[in-house]
């Protein structure tokens, strides 16, 4: 009888024990601001800056991946956007991007990567890599198919093309040509894509990324002249929408200061300097970033405070995006982060997206 007791002591003790460390991991987790501060006017497609938090302000700057798990806690954070990769078929993209899509405050940006390497369509459409693009008539003409595949099945922006003068790691993510015809190739590819309303991105600022050592794996240096800067000036000057800039430390016409281009404020200004479109990083769970950095705090200060307008944290876990999220938040709060600098980045994100801002 003793026994038994002594057992069912036991049994309940394991179930309290249980109990609470579900309350405290749930008391652990941050909490969601509510989104209905947020004033968003549809009559006239006006948002009122003032209305959202410093949370929700850096949150729209994030484009992050498309979980559908996620999709409540994502619209909550007033997050800015989701990527996504491949899936079987169209009707599957179509779905999946009108679930994110629908209800969300604002539009959110939807975006893939089209560069050439990997063709996320290809079990239904197929494309040339970027390595046989032999004349600008081509450039243009495949932009335009693949812009118009990307409106029809939901898609804003698109991660390409990539400008970098030479492709030793994949040997297939370039256009061929001098600087000079690989500028213009690429001003044409980004013509077709930016006919169908999809962003375009030339990328890697300022260029050498994908010339020696994988930034995905190893932190890489490399030595940029003007030819490496000339199809970006190009493509600026012809309107391209985006620029995404790289995790390589760069040192030559323009110079990093020993760390990163991604979070170097003296590249990201001077890209500022000549262009008013979005700025983007590059994935920052790529090795050549993260491994520059002991703290993951101050990569994720850093980021923000170099003057990036979107950055993408592919993190699957909502919980580590929302932590970058409060920890950016609070270098706001504390000064380190400007909070104009903040506004501006959201004021051309949402701009992007053709809405107003008050």
């Amino acid at each position: 009888m003793r026994l038994n007791k002594d057992i069912s002591l036991t049994v309940i003790l394991l179930i309290g024990i249980v109990i609470l460390s579900f309350v405290n991991i749930e008391e652990a987790r941050p909490k969601i601001e509510s989104s209905e501060n947020i004033r968003y006017d549809e009559s006239t497609n006006t948002l009122y800056l003032d209305s959202l938090t410093i949370k929700q302000k850096i949150a729209q700057m994030v484009v992050t991946s498309g979980v559908k798990e996620n999709k409540e806690e994502l619209h909550e954070l007033f997050i800015g956007g989701v990527y996504f990769g491949a899936e079987p078929a169209k009707s599957d993209y179509i779905y999946v991007i009108n679930f994110f899509q629908d209800g969300a405050i604002v539009p959110l940006f939807i975006a893939t990567d089209m560069e050439g390497f990997r063709n996320p369509f290809e079990n239904f459409q197929k494309f040339p890599v970027f390595t046989e693009i032999q004349t600008k008539e081509q450039a243009y003409d495949i932009g335009y198919e693949q812009g118009k595949l990307l409106k029809e099945l939901g898609f804003n922006l698109n991660f390409a093309p990539v400008v970098d003068l030479e492709d030793n790691i994949w040997n297939c993510r370039n256009l061929p040509g001098t600087p000079e015809e690989i500028a213009e190739k690429a001003d044409y590819y980004i013509d077709g894509l930016q006919e169908n309303q999809i962003i375009a991105t030339s990328k890697h600022y300022p260029g050498k990324t994908l010339s020696s050592r994988d930034p995905h794996k190893f932190i890489v240096n490399a030595v940029v002249d003007k030819n490496d800067l000339f199809p970006f000036e190009q493509n600026i000057e012809n309107k391209v929408s985006a620029v995404m800039v790289s995790h390589i430390i760069i040192k030559g016409h323009v110079d990093s200061g020993s760390k990163p281009s991604v979070v170097s404020e003296k590249i990201i200004s001077g890209l500022r300097n000549k262009f008013t479109g979005l700025i983007v990083t590059d994935a920052i769970s790529l090795l050549g970033l993260k491994n520059f950095y002991a703290d993951e705090q101050r990569m994720y200060i850093d980021l923000f405070k170099a003057g990036n307008d979107i950055v993408l944290n592919f993190d699957y876990n909502i919980e580590n995006v929302q932590h970058m999220i409060d920890i950016v938040a609070n270098a706001v709060e504390r000064g380190e982060i400007s909070e104009e600098k903040i506004d501006d980045s959201v004021t051309r994100i949402l701009n992007a997206k053709g809405i107003n801002v008050k």
